[in-house]
């Protein structure tokens, strides 16, 4: 890992973010990471960020091939004291997403001019989206959206994803980066 990558890493921390090194061979994208938009969000199609309004898996493939190195980004968060943890979900995402975002920034000025950042969750910048994006420079998909099993991804670092579970929320990022 560069010394760059230990920065960015380190400036995750400082955060609040915990930042894991993966390489992109290593990231799983499947097809059926893909159906829980399309037959599982009650979003779908509502936001220019997810399907079918962004690139297909195997176009994502493609790209991700051009990449060496990734940094998994997660924020966890306890919510049992929540409600809604839906609701709930929507707020702590958009936090997370700012803070990935300077990790993006952060790395484009540290000379990977190709970062970018695949959002936890989709995008709730505006509260409904127009017919183009009223805030193209935030505009960034959810992995889900391009097939990557974020589950598996995170039992390769060692930890575990469970859907809903208000104790251990987490928001998930991936910063690709070269």
């Amino acid at each position: 890992m560069s010394e760059k990558q230990e920065m960015i890493i380190r400036r995750a921390l400082e955060l609040g973010l915990r930042a894991y090194p993966v390489k992109t061979a290593y990231i799983p994208v499947e097809n059926r990471a893909r159906i829980k938009c399309e037959y599982g969000c009650r979003g779908y199609g509502k936001r220019l960020s997810c399907p079918p309004h962004i690139m297909d898996i195997d176009e994502f493939r493609k790209i991700l091939l051009e990449y060496d190195n990734a940094l998994l980004l997660i924020e966890e968060h306890d919510m049992s004291h929540e409600g809604d943890i839906l609701r709930t979900w929507s707020l702590l995402r958009r936090g997370s997403f700012h803070k990935m975002l300077e990790l993006e920034y952060l790395a484009f000025r540290e000379g990977f001019i190709y970062a970018q950042l695949l959002r936890p969750g989709a995008c709730n910048e505006c509260d409904v989206c127009s017919e183009q994006c009223r805030k193209p420079e935030l505009r960034r998909f959810p992995p889900e959206a391009v097939g990557i099993n974020v589950g598996k991804i995170i039992e390769a670092v060692g930890g575990t994803l469970v859907f809903c579970d208000p104790p251990d929320i987490k928001c998930v990022g991936i910063l690709l980066i070269e």
